[in-house]
């Protein structure tokens, strides 16, 4: 019996042995097109070319809400935002109403970690009381005030923008003077990598980069000064987007630099996984929480440009939508694979859990689809509409205005009520969405639209922007 019960516990732990790991990346306020495999002329990111050349690269990834925390959200719980935001643009993770994929990972037996941004709540909706074993600089901060250690103190006007005094990074005050925080972050998704190598593993580096402010280290923005100085200046590098403008080319050499380190990053830890012998059974995601800031309401700094998509960070066109999504899972999917099927991130939950094995937990959202037919065989989902609700406009920051999209099909219709207009575009011709089509199909327009109408009463999202009430007078 003692024999039986010791072949039944080795054959278990070789069981979990066998099990792929995950490492999970995500960067901040990164464009689907910041990155030379996506077609930038500027940013040089060899290593996520690599990345991208060992895996699969899909070229329309969305995601479900162009700015953080609601896209954050989705990503982790599997549900869209829009089914819990009302008219809030933060929905935070709330632990008797939310599954979040660290649970799922936990409960399956995995090792589970996470490293750097979370800003979905704190207390009990702190990733360590949700399923992640091991965190660090996890907390309720949406961003950094410098990049530099120390990291909650800020620098000049690049540190305007980062988070409050409430909303301090927590755990690195031990930095040395001006570390960098990407470095420090990946040193410490390493650490953890080496610590867990001889057992399954789900790691998600969450990077504050390249998020505001930006900072960078100065001998890559030397590098990037001098690239850009070869290159012409355009005599109009912004055009007028929604309430404010948006920038129509890549200029900004700090913004490159920040690219450049997070780079940098991704190759050590390419390199450790191969090191460690453990890269042929740990699949790595690369992805975005929405499009680059490249668009403004009131002069604010921007990072990049999307085009030629159009607009960026917390518009519901096309440059604050889409995102670079890279997935490369050896021996599973062909590499150098590129996928132009129309995916969003709502679908890595499902996707990610299904690939190792493992079931989402009972309440989990259920608005992604599994993703493995599509990449092992390119049996595109049973889906062709993707649904956005903005109820939380910025328009005197990123120029936003509140809006609702649809995408059915190469079909996209764009609603904003408060201007009484909608827009409709053709993305297989015109991916830049530069053509109204509105008033020249007005029965597809009139068929997306009752789509989305639809679509907004099942989720309870507002179809007008809350009017504030004006205070009483004493």
């Amino acid at each position: 019996m003692r024999s039986l019960l010791l072949l039944l516990v080795l054959c278990s732990s070789a069981v979990a042995q066998t099990q792929p790991n995950v490492l999970f990346i995500l960067v901040d306020d990164f464009g689907s097109h910041d990155l030379s495999c996506y077609g930038s002329a500027l940013y040089e990111t060899p290593n996520m070319d690599r990345l991208a050349a060992s895996g699969a690269k899909f070229t329309q990834a969305y995601v479900a809400y162009p700015r953080c925390v609601p896209s954050r959200f989705g990503i982790f719980t599997g549900k869209h935002p829009a089914r819990v935001q009302g008219d809030r643009d933060s929905p935070h993770v709330e632990p008797q109403r939310d599954a979040t994929i660290g649970q799922a990972f936990h409960e399956a037996g995995y090792a589970t970690f996470y490293c750097g941004k979370w800003h979905l709540g704190e207390g009990d909706s702190n990733p360590d009381k949700l399923g992640f074993d091991t965190i660090v600089a996890a907390g309720a901060a949406g961003a950094t005030k410098s990049h530099f250690a120390p990291y909650n103190t800020p620098r000049g006007k690049a540190g305007k923008g980062g988070g409050d005094d409430k909303d301090d990074i927590v755990g690195l005050e031990d930095a040395p003077q001006d570390e960098y925080l990407t470095d420090r972050l990946t040193q410490e998704t390493m650490k953890f990598i080496e610590g867990h190598k001889d057992k399954p593993f789900f790691a998600v580096l969450a990077h504050y980069a390249v998020h505001t402010p930006i900072e960078a280290k100065k001998h890559l923005t030397k590098k990037y000064e001098e690239k850009l100085a070869t290159q012409p200046t355009p005599e109009v590098i912004f055009e007028k987007e929604s309430a404010g403008e948006n920038l129509i080319v890549q200029n900004n050499a700090t913004y490159a630099a920040m690219i450049e380190s997070v780079d940098h990053g991704i190759g050590r830890l390419l390199n450790q996984l191969k090191q460690l012998g453990i890269d042929d059974h740990t699949i790595v995601v690369l992805a975005s929480d929405h499009g680059g800031l490249s668009a403004r309401g009131r002069g604010r700094e921007v990072a990049t440009s999307n085009r030629p998509l159009r607009a960026g960070k917390g518009h519901l066109y096309e440059g604050g939508l889409r995102i670079p999504l890279l997935m490369r899972w050896p021996g599973m999917v062909k590499p150098g694979t590129e996928i132009a099927t129309p995916v969003i991130t709502l679908d890595l939950f499902p996707t990610l859990t299904a690939m190792v094995g493992i079931k989402p937990p009972a309440n989990a959202g259920t608005d992604g689809l599994n993703l493995v037919p599509l990449l092992q065989a390119g049996t595109a989902p049973a889906r062709d509409t993707f649904y956005w609700h903005n109820p939380a406009p910025r328009p005197t920051s990123t120029g936003d205005l509140f809006s609702s999209a649809i995408r059915v099909g190469d079909l996209k219709l764009l609603d904003f009520p408060v201007e009484k207009r909608v827009e409709l575009y053709d993305l297989a011709t015109d991916p830049g969405e530069s053509k109204n089509l509105a008033d020249d199909r007005p029965q597809d327009r009139d068929r997306l639209m009752a789509k989305l109408n639809a679509w907004r009463d099942e989720v309870g999202a507002r179809t007008e922007p809350k009017v504030k009430k004006a205070k009483a007078a004493k």
